[in-house]
C-alpha cells in the first residue's frame, strides 16, 4: 500500500498550526489588555497588521512549534485523565470498564499525588465529568460502550487475530484483557490491510488531536478568567458570567475530544474485524 504524505498533513494544521495561531492571538489580546492601548484588539491589530505581511512567515513557524508544545501537555493532562477516568476507548468499547481514576494497583503515593494535581488542574472537566456524566447518566453521549453483538464480535475477532496472526497460543498467560495493549496490534493490522478505512482514521486522529489541545486552551482562559474574577474590581456578575462560561466551553470540547478518540478507536477495531480472514468464531 503506498501512502502519498504530504509535507504538511491534515493533522499538521488542525493538530499543531491551528491551536498554535489560536494560542498565540489569545496571548497577544492578553497582551494588549495588560498594556496601554485603548482595546486588546487594537493591540492586536497593531502587531500583526496586514502592512506588515513579513510577520506572517514568522508568526506561522512560531504557531507550529508552540502546536506541539501544547499537543504535548494535552497528551499528558487532558488525555491523560481521560484515560484514568473512563479507561482506553479501545476497552471500554469492548465492556472492560475502568478501575477507577484514583485506583492504583501498589498505591504509589507519588503517582497518586500526580491524579490528585491533575484532577484539580482539570477542575472544569473533572468536576462535570463527575457530576454530568457520572451522576446524572450522561458518560454514555461520549464514552459509551458497543452493544453486546459488536462486543461479541470483536472479542472473538481480536483473540483469533492474536491466536492465528500473531501465534500466541496461550493468550490467558498472557493476563486479561484489561492488562493488555492488544488494540495496538489490532490498529496496525488494520492500516496494512485495511486501506479503505485508513483515510477516515487520519481524519480522526487529526480531530481528536485539534479538540484535546483546544481543551487545553480552553482551560488555561477558564483559570485566567477565575483569577481575573478573584481579583478584579470589576462586576461580579461579569466574572461568574466569564467563569460558567469558560468551564461549559471546556467541558464540551473534551467531550468531543473523547468523543472522536473512541471513534478512531472503533474504526481501527471494525476495520481489522472486516479485514482479517473469515473464520468460524466458535
Amino acid at each position: 500500500m503506498n501512502i502519498k504524505q504530504n509535507p504538511f498533513s491534515f493533522y499538521d494544521f488542525l493538530g499543531y498550526i491551528i491551536p498554535g495561531a489560536v494560542f498565540l492571538y489569545g496571548a497577544i489580546l492578553v497582551a494588549g489588555h495588560l498594556s496601554e492601548y485603548d482595546t486588546p484588539i487594537g493591540f492586536a491589530l497593531t502587531v500583526l497588521s496586514f502592512e506588515n505581511p513579513e510577520v506572517y512567515i514568522p508568526f506561522v513557524l512560531l504557531a507550529y512549534i508552540t502546536g506541539h508544545f501544547l499537543s504535548f501537555l494535552s497528551s499528558i493532562t487532558v488525555e491523560r485523565y481521560s484515560i484514568w477516568a473512563h479507561g482506553y476507548p479501545s476497552k471500554y468499547l469492548l465492556g472492560i470498564s475502568s478501575k477507577g481514576y484514583f485506583y492504583l494497583e501498589n498505591h504509589k503515593k507519588l503517582r497518586q499525588t500526580m491524579r490528585v494535581l491533575v484532577f484539580v488542574l482539570l477542575a472544569p472537566i473533572s468536576v462535570l465529568d463527575w457530576l454530568l456524566g457520572t451522576k446524572a447518566g450522561m458518560r454514555d453521549l461520549y464514552a459509551k460502550a458497543l452493544d453486546p453483538l459488536l462486543i461479541e464480535l470483536l472479542r472473538k475477532r481480536i483473540a483469533l487475530l492474536i491466536g492465528d496472526h500473531a501465534q500466541v497460543n496461550n493468550q490467558s498467560e498472557h493476563g486479561s484483557a484489561n492488562d493488555n495493549d492488544f488494540f495496538r496490534y489490532a490498529y496496525h493490522y488494520a492500516v496494512e490491510n485495511a486501506e479503505n478505512h485508513l483515510p477516515k482514521m487520519q481524519n480522526y486522529v487529526a480531530l481528536y488531536g485539534f479538540l484535546r489541545t483546544l481543551t487545553l486552551i480552553s482551560l488555561t482562559i477558564f483559570w485566567i478568567s477565575t483569577w481575573h474574577a478573584l481579583t478584579a474590581q470589576g462586576s461580579l456578575l461579569a466574572g461568574i458570567t466569564a467563569v460558567s462560561l469558560s468551564a461549559t466551553t471546556t467541558f464540551l470540547l473534551f467531550m468531543g475530544f473523547v468523543k472522536f478518540y473512541r471513534r478512531f478507536s472503533l474504526e481501527a477495531l471494525m476495520a481489522m474485524a472486516v479485514t482479517y480472514p473469515s473464520k468460524d468464531l466458535d
